[in-house]
């Protein structure tokens, strides 16, 4: 659930990314780093761990994009 008034409807981060562009590239660089660079952690793990975040954070629309890419 979004705590800040966006005037779009797309869901999740993507809303939030348009609302304040400039932001995008570098919180799209920091997630390809953090899910996707080199780790101790497989990246089905990480995805995982993404999953259950964007869970407590109570958003649907991530929890289910990176269970996804979890379960591929």
């Amino acid at each position: 659930m979004p705590h800040i008034t966006l005037n779009t409807d797309e869901p999740g981060i993507r809303g939030l990314l348009r609302f304040r562009p400039e932001t995008a590239r570098p919180l799209n660089d920091l997630a390809e780093v953090l899910l996707r660079g080199e780790s101790t952690l497989s990246r089905g793990e990480r995805e995982l761990i993404a999953a259950y975040v964007s869970g407590l954070n109570q958003c649907r629309f991530c929890t289910s994009s990176h269970a996804a890419f979890a379960a591929a």
